[in-house]
């Protein structure tokens, strides 16, 4: 990058370099196509400077949100869809229960709990708002066990563990397990039983390790080279069981891995 274009945001950069539209550029950040240094970076306004050495990867990422879901399980008061990374849970257009509600017509569909926007999998909803109530409860009640596939740069020990350190001053729990390593990086189960704001990749951070692919809680050094084409954070919500509230039977629902998921494990060997 030339001294004339240090202090560009890189979605200014972008913008000038590519002869793209503001909304394009943002596009590119917005599917984790762009890096700068060897980290890929999303955030606008990120400030360049000299030196600095930004690619872009072609090709549309393995990310980015599909325009249709996969239904995992409906009945007439429960939902569950397979969310892609890429969407917003919930309060946006073009999130995944927007998205739900057209594409079931049900209007007044609601989402029961939130993934991160570039978390994948098991998501549940009430088909209407006001047969919410039942599964809210079971929720406040941690009735609901959710399971996650973790690939974690670092191997944490021992290998079977309960994480409980408080998150924003209140407690939180994490099960982990580690499944399979290789090479300093390890295929994990989170199972947790409190659901506190990025609660996996905190607490992964108190056992030394990171979620590959997270670059806000991930330390801040250059990329190890087999992670730069990982596009998000690889964190998957693998099964949610939980009682049905009107009988009171075990219900177990899964969803499985996308390909950008599988492609990472793949690489990294796992």
């Amino acid at each position: 990058m030339s001294a004339a274009d240090a202090g560009l945001s890189l979605r200014e950069f972008l913008r000038k370099r590519l002869d793209l539209s503001g909304r394009k550029a943002k596009e590119l950040l917005d599917r984790r196509q762009v890096l700068v240094n060897g980290k890929r970076v999303w955030m606008a306004r990120h400030p360049l400077r000299k030196g600095d050495r930004v690619a872009v990867q072609t090709g549309q990422s393995s990310a980015a949100p599909t325009d249709k879901l996969e239904i995992l399980y409906r009945d007439d008061l429960l939902i569950a869809a397979n969310k892609p990374p890429g969407r917003l849970s919930d309060r946006h257009p073009a999130g995944v229960e927007a998205l739900l509600r057209r594409q079931l017509d049900l209007p007044r569909l609601r989402a029961l709990h939130r993934l991160d926007r570039d978390t994948s999998g098991v998501l549940l909803f009430a088909s209407e708002s006001d047969k919410r109530d039942p599964y809210l409860e079971l929720f406040r009640q941690r009735k609901v066990d959710k399971h996650y596939l973790v690939l974690l740069r670092g191997v944490p020990s021992p290998p079977r563990q309960t994480i409980t350190r408080r998150l924003d001053g209140k407690s939180a729990e994490t099960i982990l397990t580690v499944l399979n390593r290789k090479k300093g990086y390890c295929l994990a189960e989170c199972r947790i039983v409190t659901g506190r704001t990025h609660q996996i990749r905190r607490h992964v951070r108190a056992v030394d390790c990171v979620v590959v692919g997270d670059r806000h809680y991930g330390p801040g050094d250059t990329l190890p080279a087999v992670e730069r084409a990982i596009p998000r954070q690889m964190l998957h919500a693998r099964r949610v069981t939980l009682p049905d509230p009107r009988t009171g039977l075990p219900l177990a629902i899964e969803a499985t891995p996308p390909g950008d998921f599988q492609a990472a494990r793949t690489r990294l060997g796992l």
